[in-house]
Order: structure tokens, then sequence, then C-alpha cells
């Protein structure tokens, strides 16, 4: 990527963050940055060849944040940092199952069988 596209995409990218600044709440914007922080450390620390993604603590109110909506403009954000293979992917798969387990379990205690239907 030569300078002068380098430089418009980071105009584009202010841009757009500013502009989600004033349309977003002030959580989901908080949380836009934390991702966003945690994409940068990734891109700057990143060796050549690795494949690590990065891992963003999520608390359960930020996963009610993280809306397909805000995911959108996550993707859109992304893409304008470059070609550096990066890819979004959010996985809440492991924080879900937690939850499932401790639903089942606090089901069996009170008297009641989680697995019948």
């Amino acid at each position: 990527m030569d300078e002068e596209h380098f430089l418009e995409r980071a105009k584009q990218f202010a841009y757009r963050l500013a502009e989600l600044q004033n349309r977003l709440d002030p959580d989901s914007y908080d949380l836009l940055l934390r991702i966003l922080r945690g994409i940068n450390d990734a891109i700057v620390h990143r060796r050549h060849g690795d494949s690590d993604g990065i891992n963003v603590a999520f608390s359960p109110r930020d996963q009610d944040r993280f809306t397909p909506a805000l995911g959108r403009e996550l993707a859109e954000l992304t893409s304008l940092l470059g070609p550096h293979g990066l890819r979004l992917e959010v996985d809440f798969g492991a924080e879900q199952e937690r939850d499932r387990l401790e639903v089942e379990a606090i089901a069996r205690v009170s008297g009641m069988d989680p697995g019948r239907s």
C-alpha cells in the first residue's frame, strides 16, 4: 500500500470512528475502542507468519452490547486498517457453554431434570 493510499484510509478510519462516537451509546463505543486496542496490539506485536488471534475479555453485559450492527461497524473499521491478513471473528462459544452448564446445575439443584424437554 503506497503512502497516499494509506493516508486516505487512515482519514476514513478517523472519520468513521468520530462518527461512531457521536452515534453510539458511550458503553458500546467504549467496547468498540477496547476491541480496536486489542486489534492494534495484535498488529504491533505480531510476528511474521503468526496467525494468533486476539482475545478481548467480554463480560455478559459486553456480549449483549455486541450487536450484529456493532459487529458490522467493527468489520468496516478493520477493513480500513490495511492488508494485514486480518479476519474478524467473534466467538462467545466458551462463555455460552459455561452459562449453559451453570443453568443446568441450578436446575438440578432445584429438582428439575435439565435433560428433559
